[in-house]
C-alpha cells in the first residue's frame, strides 16, 4: 500500500520558491533561444548548427536518429520548429512560475527535456578526453520529476497538508542518484584521472579576464597538490554523493555536500557557465552552466529531508490491516 510523505507548511513554501526559480530558468532559456534562433540575421543557421553539431559527436549507430531529427526540422522549416521550441520553453517557464497546470507542465517538461537531451545534447556525447557530463537536460527531467511529485501541494490553495507522491519522489531521488553514479563512474577512467588539469585550462579561452585569472589560480593550486590526487578526490566525492542518493541514507550530509560540490565545479571546471553568447549558453539549455542545475534537485531533497522531519502517513485501510 502506498504511503504519503507529510511535511509542514514551510516546506510547501520552499517547494513553491524552488519551482518558481526553475520557471525563471526556463524563461531565460526561452529568451536565449529566441535571440539566437529567431532574432539575429543568422538565426536559421544558428538553429541548424545547434541540431547538426551533436550528430557529429555521437557514435555512428546513433547518428541516423539525430540526422533524421535535423532533416525533419529542415523539412518543416527551421523558423517554425525553432519558434515552437521557444514557445514551449516559455510556456513551461510560465507554468512553473505561476503554478498553473503544474502537473501537466511537469509531464510535458520531462518528455521535452528528454527529447532535447537526444537532439540538442546528443545523449551527452562524446565521452572522451575526460568528458563526463551527460548533458543538462537529464537534470532538467529529474527536476521536473520532483515538481511532479509535489504538484498537488504546489497548486493547492487551501489548508491541506503538503504531501509528496512517494513513488514519484523515490523515482526522482533514484534517477538523480543514477545521474551522479554515471558521472562518478566516468571519473574513474584514465582519460579523466590522467588529464584532470585540462578540465580547468580548457575552459579558459574566451573567458572574461577576471574569470581567466581565477581559473589560472585554480589550475596553479591543482598542479601544486597534484592533478591525479585531486582527480581521485573528485571521483570519491561523486561516488559518495551517488551512494547516498541511491541508498537514501546520510541525506542530511549528502545534500549540503552535493550542493557545495556542485557550486565548486561550477566556479572551476564550468567557469561560471561562460563564455556567454546568444549562440552558446541557453541554446543548449545550460543557462549559467550544467552543474548549477544539479542544485535544484538537491534543494528539493533538502526541503523534504534536511530542513524537516518526514512522517510516513499510512492510509486508513493499511492502518486497519495492522490493527487486525
Amino acid at each position: 500500500m502506498k504511503t504519503a510523505r507529510q511535511y509542514p507548511d514551510a516546506n510547501r513554501a520552499l517547494w513553491r520558491a524552488l519551482t518558481a526559480i526553475f520557471g525563471v530558468v526556463w524563461l531565460v532559456n526561452a529568451a536565449f533561444q529566441a535571440m539566437a534562433w529567431l532574432a539575429v540575421p543568422a538565426s536559421q543557421a544558428n538553429f541548424i548548427h545547434a541540431l547538426a553539431k551533436p550528430a557529429s559527436k555521437v557514435p555512428h549507430w546513433i547518428r541516423p536518429l539525430l540526422l533524421a531529427g535535423l532533416h525533419g526540422a529542415q523539412a518543416l522549416g527551421p523558423r517554425i520548429v525553432a519558434g515552437s521550441m521557444v514557445l514551449l520553453a516559455a510556456l513551461l517557464g510560465l507554468s512553473l512560475l505561476t503554478r498553473t497546470k503544474v502537473a501537466l507542465g511537469a509531464r510535458i517538461g520531462i518528455i521535452y527535456s528528454l527529447i532535447c537531451w537526444v537532439f540538442l545534447n546528443g545523449f551527452g556525447f562524446p565521452y572522451r578526453n575526460g568528458q563526463t557530463d551527460p548533458g543538462v537536460f537529464v537534470a532538467y527531467a529529474i527536476a521536473f520529476l520532483f515538481v511532479l511529485a509535489v504538484a498537488p501541494s504546489l497548486e493547492g490553495r487551501g489548508a491541506d497538508t503538503p504531501q509528496a507522491d512517494p513513488g514519484l519522489w523515490h523515482a526522482a531521488r533514484i534517477g538523480f542518484g543514477l545521474l551522479w553514479l554515471f558521472d562518478a563512474a566516468l571519473k574513474w577512467l584514465p582519460a579523466f584521472l590522467l588529464h584532470f588539469s585540462s578540465q580547468i585550462t580548457a575552459v579558459i579561452p574566451g573567458q572574461p579576464q577576471w574569470i581567466a585569472a581565477w581559473l589560472g589560480f585554480v589550475a596553479t593550486i591543482v598542479h601544486a597538490i597534484g592533478p591525479v590526487p585531486v582527480a581521485i578526490l573528485v571521483g570519491l566525492s561523486e561516488t559518495a554523493i551517488a551512494v547516498g542518493l541511491l541508498s537514501g541514507r546520510w541525506l542530511r550530509l549528502v545534500i549540503p555536500f552535493g550542493i557545495a560540490y556542485s557550486l565548486a565545479v561550477w566556479v572551476t571546471a564550468e567557469a561560471f557557465g561562460g563564455p556567454y553568447s546568444t549562440a552558446g549558453t541557453g541554446v543548449r539549455g545550460n543557462v549559467l552552466g550544467n552543474v548549477l542545475m544539479y542544485v535544484i534537485p538537491f534543494l528539493f531533497l533538502w526541503a523534504a529531508n534536511g530542513q524537516s522531519r518526514a512522517i510516513k502517513v499510512r492510509s486508513p485501510r493499511q492502518s486497519l490491516g495492522q490493527a487486525r
